[in-house]
């Protein structure tokens, strides 16, 4: 009788803890944010080969704020993605029976996203904060917050093994000229500097973190439970 009620409450726990793994996966969302901010952040990148065409032209000194123009691009992405992943986890919620809320990663990406436009009125955070705004890719340090947030809400491997790929190619992007990078694996191959595509390549710092969010939210593994 002893042995029979160790065996039935044996079951009992290995069937909560299966519910409990199942409710778990259940809440999981993350796949829209990462391919919506995958998707914008490689959207983003003709932004910077304008920008760099437009200072290089004969009439450069009357389209400098351009790049102003870019952290207000940031700014409308960051918040519109915002928005759309609270829809998209209430809509998952509804359809799930489970939500994980997503306030405060949504809070960051709405507020991050402005502090460009605030280094501009405040001389002295400028003065100390310059290196991240002066490229005008915060928007990339700005999403890796967010994702940060989202990813100890979801309690997810598979988002936090993303987000640290995306921070640690984000950050560079952020507060240095990575394009150098890639000035030099083309002198490499033998591309002179009279061929260099420097236009082209003004757009490369958020290229690998747009693919690393793209390829994280395409291998999210789907749901085989019913």
């Amino acid at each position: 009788m002893t042995q029979n009620a160790a065996n039935e409450a044996g079951n009992l726990l290995d069937e909560v803890n299966v519910l409990r793994a199942r409710a778990r996966t259940d809440r999981h969302a993350f796949r829209f944010p990462l391919l919506f901010f995958g998707g914008f952040t490689l959207a983003t990148a003709p932004l910077y080969v304008i920008d760099f065409e437009l200072r290089e032209s004969p009439e450069g000194t009357f389209t400098w704020p351009f790049g102003e123009w870019i952290d207000m691009v940031w700014l409308a992405g960051l918040v519109a993605g915002a928005g759309l992943t609270v829809w998209w986890y209430r809509r998952h919620g509804h359809r799930a029976g489970i939500q994980t809320s997503p306030r405060n990663p949504t809070i960051i990406w709405s507020t991050a996203g402005a502090a460009p436009l605030v280094w501009t009125l405040l001389p002295l955070v400028g003065f100390l904060l310059w290196p991240f705004f002066i490229r005008d890719t915060f928007g990339l340090l700005a999403s890796a917050l967010g994702l940060i947030a989202l990813a100890r809400a979801e309690r997810s491997r598979h988002l936090w093994i993303v987000t640290a790929l995306y921070t640690a190619t984000a950050v560079p992007a952020v507060v240095y000229d990575v394009q150098n990078q890639y000035h030099h694996l083309f002198h490499l191959f033998g591309v002179s500097p009279q061929e260099m595509p420097y236009g082209l390549l003004q757009g490369s710092p958020v290229l690998l973190p747009a693919m690393i969010l793209l390829v994280g939210g395409l291998t999210v593994r789907r749901k085989t439970h019913p």
